[in-house]
């Protein structure tokens, strides 16, 4: 066997262990197919586990096998996913419990590659070798019933490369890029470090030259079910979208406003071929009723949406990473539900049933959490549990009356579990604790519906269209209320692109009255009124199609849905961003200190940019997105003239800062972590050195 390990032993200094002899081991969990039973992955405890040599993928076995090895590399790097995209951000922080080697993480106190578990380049690495070595071996020509069987593998395993690729730049900035098996000491010394950086810059090309677009319509391998020993998973989800995969190389690259709108096309591409909206039931099974003292729930859990396993109409979550109930059934991961103070512990069942071939025996299991403050490493922050209350929970009961309540937000409520513990009180993150109904448990998410709808947001926003950005955050952009291009003359909000006032089309007048002026013609029957038209004429998406009839806005989750028989009730009563003066799309820009009807282009992005930010906090946090999150947007506004340097530092700075009832922070900002975080440096993990 050629062994590839050593060859990232020595381009980052990792002393290679004595090479151990190949064993069998479980996949990582039992699919619901016959070809499953008794197939093997490679072990190993250095960087590369493939067995490569000159073998050539030529049967759906040897696919198959290879395959499912590459994931189970994949659930080795889940758990630090979410782990370091939370414990760097705003929305959690360290508690008494913390170790050190989370502190020094969320406190970006620069520590060592492979001082801790989650702090493991190499890992990242094995996946991408692994990739490597499948594709320069499958023969992806290999027919049978006139079908290239072995192509939808391929297609995944390019696209787990490139996700791989991904994780490493957001988490360490700029890492070698390796297309190519390792596996001779030739390769190695022949080579080229400095020429092979890759960054959120040229990752994209890198990617592209790869040939990743060829595989956007390349279906889905056919296999049946994932089993986890407590839940079955649909093996759909365990798939990689290269749609999204692209939308967020685009995205991160950001380099102008083609990147943003090419990005928004992938986004709007996946969402509409898999009628992917946000479903009113998912809003209104949030709550049932609501008081003057606060929520009365309904039967359904925050989570229960998000880790629906099955493609249930309710189902939220595009892309898992799957967790066992217990080591019989493969790889369990409960590092974050540690992590977050729920300790885990795992059971098995058996069955025995008559059959006419004899008893049968079937097994199953499952995993509990207890409550435990001493293990709690990460709590919510101050900042979080501020924004989420904040908000203004908007009610319409059965006669079609309206009450706003001070609430907050009702998605913390769901997602915090305040907890009394010898005297002293505690806040804990209940996505990650399995005796909540629909927790993400057994599965950890890595796209969702949702989340991707917010992505779009933010594409549509850089890309020069704040206003319909906008739209997904309130009423949601869809065939009922896309607003239809009036005849009469409109004035508009802004200069064209040689910023020149806008001529009426029919008279030839130029537009001086004011460069500020919402189109409210579009309001009648329920328009979007706070599209304008300019950005109606020039908007390159179309939500005409029915396809997206049932699509809602995002905020009214936790802000309120109403009741869903009221007949018009989006069209009349704009929910969660209602429409009082505080919640308008003018006031929201106002309250940031933007008025629209004098700043510029980047003001207005930037402002509803921050509104994207802190609906991702509502909407996803704990999920491990939200310091991938920051950075991405503090270099959009790098880029577009706002301080995001700054604007990040600050926000991390303040996360164990009050927020009042008005929205006023109060406290002292940590100001050595803000002084740490002006500095770009220290936004990326420590990679080991190149050495000769």
């Amino acid at each position: 066997m050629k062994e590839c390990s050593f060859f990232m032993g020595k381009l980052f200094q990792w002393q290679t262990k004595k090479q151990k002899k190949m064993k069998k081991i479980s996949i990582i969990g039992a699919l619901s197919l016959s070809l499953v039973a008794g197939l093997t992955t490679t072990s190993c405890e250095d960087m590369l586990t493939l067995e490569t040599g000159d073998k050539i993928y030529t049967s759906a076995n040897d696919t198959l096998y290879s395959y499912w090895g590459i994931m189970k590399a994949v659930q080795g790097i889940a758990e630090r996913s979410v782990i370091l995209g939370e414990c760097r951000g705003d929305l959690v922080t360290s508690t008494k419990y913390t170790s050190d080697s989370i502190n020094n993480i969320a406190n970006f106190n620069n520590p060592q590659d492979g001082d801790c578990r989650y702090l493991e380049i190499r890992d990242y690495y094995t996946i991408i070798n692994n990739c490597n070595c499948y594709i320069a071996n499958a023969d992806t020509n290999q027919i049978k019933n006139n079908v290239k069987y072995m192509l939808p593998e391929y297609a995944q395993v390019q696209a787990i490369r490139a996700w791989t690729y991904l994780q490493l730049v957001q988490n360490y900035g700029e890492v070698p890029f390796i297309s190519e098996p390792i596996t001779s000491l030739d390769v190695i010394k022949n080579f080229d470090y400095e020429g092979n950086l890759v960054n959120k810059d040229n990752l994209l090309d890198r990617i592209l030259e790869l040939g990743l677009t060829r595989y956007i319509t390349t279906a889905y391998p056919i296999y049946d079910k994932y089993q986890t020993g407590a839940v079955d998973i649909t093996a759909k989800m365990l798939y990689f979208p290269v749609r999204l995969i692209l939308a967020d190389l685009y995205l991160m690259r950001g380099r102008d406003k083609n990147d943003y709108r090419q990005a928004a096309q992938y986004y709007y591409d996946y969402l509409k071929n898999t009628s992917s909206t946000v479903p009113l039931s998912y809003c209104t099974a949030m709550q049932s009723s609501m008081s003057s003292t606060g929520y009365v729930y309904s039967s359904y859990s925050w989570g229960t949406f998000a880790s629906e396993y099955t493609n249930s109409a309710l189902n939220d979550v595009i892309t898992t990473i799957p967790s066992a109930a217990n080591r019989q059934f493969g790889t369990m991961l409960t590092g974050v539900s540690d992590i977050f103070g729920f300790e885990t512990t795992s059971s098995q069942s058996t069955n025995v049933t008559e059959g006419e071939d004899g008893d049968e025996v079937s097994t199953s299991g499952s995993i509990s959490t207890t409550i435990n403050p001493e293990v709690q490493e990460l709590t919510p922050s101050l900042a979080y549990k501020g924004l989420n209350e904040v908000q203004n929970y908007v009610y319409y009961n059965s006669d079609d009356k309206r009450t706003d309540y001070d609430c907050g937000d009702a998605r913390m409520n769901s997602s915090i579990l305040e907890y009394n513990y010898e005297d002293e009180g505690y806040s804990f993150c209940t996505k990650a604790n399995s005796n909540m109904s629909g927790s993400f448990y057994y599965a950890i998410p890595v796209y969702r519906k949702t989340v991707v709808w917010l992505r779009l947001a933010e594409a549509i926003n850089r890309a020069g269209f704040p206003q319909c950005a906008f739209a997904i955050l309130k009423d949601g952009l869809n065939s009922n209320n896309w607003p239809e291009l009036v005849t009469k003359k409109v004035l508009v909000n802004r200069v064209d692109e040689n910023g020149d006032y806008v001529y009426d089309e029919e008279t030839g007048e130029i537009l001086k009255d004011t460069v500020y002026q919402r189109a409210m013609e579009y309001a009648a029957n329920g328009a979007c009124y706070y599209i304008d038209s300019v950005e109606y004429k020039s908007f390159f998406l179309n939500f005409t199609d029915d396809v997206w009839e049932s699509n809602y806005g995002i905020h009214a989750r936790g802000c309120g849905i109403g009741n869903p028989t009221i007949e018009n009730f989006y069209k009349t009563n704009i929910t969660g961003y209602s429409d009082s003066t505080v919640y308008t799309y003018d006031s929201l820009l106002i309250k940031q200190g933007v008025d629209p009807k004098i700043a510029s282009e980047d003001e207005i992005i930037n402002a509803v940019e921050n509104l994207i930010v802190d609906e991702l906090a509502l909407e996803a946090a704990f999920e491990g997105y939200r310091f991938p999150d920051l950075v991405r947007f503090a270099n959009h506004k790098n880029a577009s003239n706002i301080n995001g340097t700054e604007w990040l530092a600050d926000k991390i700075a303040r996360r164990n800062m009050k927020v009042d009832a008005d929205g006023v922070v109060t406290g002292e900002r940590d100001e050595n972590l803000y002084t740490k975080l002006l500095d770009q440096k220290n936004w990326y993990l420590n990679k080991p050195e190149w050495t000769d």
